[in-house]
């Protein structure tokens, strides 16, 4: 009779998964030598990972992301049972992963996760991967740090032996968000024979009132990422040729923003990339929510939004400063 699941030890759980998904997906035998599973902290990541390996992106639940990081020798040999269905002893080219070999190895880290997923039932030191697949990937650890959420991350490294006799040595790494924890409600009793408080009348909506929302609500809005501003002379401006290098502030990709067209700034978050795109993460706190200031008349196409409602919050103080030259980084 199998055991059940409480008796599995976690090496085990672990070294099943991973054995089963690497042979549903390449056929490839491999083996867990050492496990170990800590906490880390972002900054920490990049410099706990292989060199030179494929960092595959992970999504889940609530667009939490995580990584999990193939060595070069366990990248190797998913491309030999592809190529040649046998792992071989030579050792792994030190090379930069590619795209092709983030395609090779996507349904290996879908069918880890999966095997991840049942096998952290009844293992509380295991992170929840549930929901969590891969979206990209990346082959320079440094855009980590503003891909994903600051904090602690759950961190799993195992030393594997790979092929039939174990001829070649690898390392894959997982690092999970580690859970926030559920926030606490306190409810209020209901008060014994009290009598129900009479529901306060809903004020009318006129279907005009309905119809401008919905047009409002679906009428485009053009947006630009801004990395930073610089304020230059007009000598330094004049001398500018190509090649030239302006000098940006260090928090410049921890502090870009979203403006209209007008220059009002929308929201703040950290320069990244998604997909191979660049792209800007916005963080908790980060958003603006545009409240347009009840003046009873319709707003002119001509007309500033200063004009209404007094001083705009959304504005800069400095933006609002007329002779002044800038250079959009």
């Amino acid at each position: 009779m199998p055991e059940p699941a409480g008796t599995i030890s976690l090496e085990r759980a672990v070294s099943t998964a991973l054995a089963r998904a690497a042979e549903r997906a390449h056929r490839l035998p491999v083996f867990v030598e050492k496990l170990a599973l800590s906490q880390v902290s972002l900054p920490e990541l990049p410099e706990l990972l292989p060199e030179r390996a494929l960092l595959a992106v992970i999504e889940g639940p609530r667009d939490q992301l995580g990584v999990i990081a193939i060595c070069p020798g366990l990248l190797t040999s998913l491309i030999e049972m592809q190529a040649l269905g046998r792992v071989t002893s030579r050792p792994a080219a030190p090379r930069r992963a590619t795209r092709t070999d983030a395609a090779i190895s996507e349904d290996f880290v879908n069918g880890l996760l999966t095997e991840l997923h049942l096998a952290a039932r009844g293992q509380q030191e295991m992170p929840g991967f549930a929901g969590f697949r891969y979206v990209t990937y990346l082959d320079d650890p440094r855009p980590l740090g503003l891909m994903l959420e600051d904090g602690q991350m759950s961190f799993m490294s195992l030393d594997l032996r790979i092929g039939t006799s174990g001829q070649r040595q690898g390392r894959i790494q997982v690092a999970m968000p580690v859970p926030a924890a559920p926030a606490i409600s306190a409810t209020r009793a209901p008060l014994l024979n009290a009598p129900d408080a009479p529901a306060a009348p809903e004020a009318p909506r006129l279907d005009a009132e309905i119809s401008l929302a919905l047009s409002v609500q679906r009428a485009p809005v053009h947006l630009t990422g801004i990395l930073c501003r610089r304020m230059l002379s007009l000598r330094a401006l004049r001398g500018l040729v190509p090649g030239s290098v302006i000098p940006l502030p260090q928090n410049a990709l921890d502090d870009a923003r979203i403006e209209t067209v007008t220059g009002q700034l929308v929201a703040r978050g950290k320069l990244g990339e998604a997909d191979g795109f660049h792209a800007i993460r916005l963080g908790p706190g980060m958003g603006a929510r545009l409240d347009i200031p009840e003046t009873g008349r319709i707003r002119t196409a001509t007309e500033s939004l200063t004009e209404v409602g007094g001083q705009d919050p959304f504005r800069d103080s400095e933006a609002a400063k007329q002779g002044s030259v800038r250079a959009a980084g």
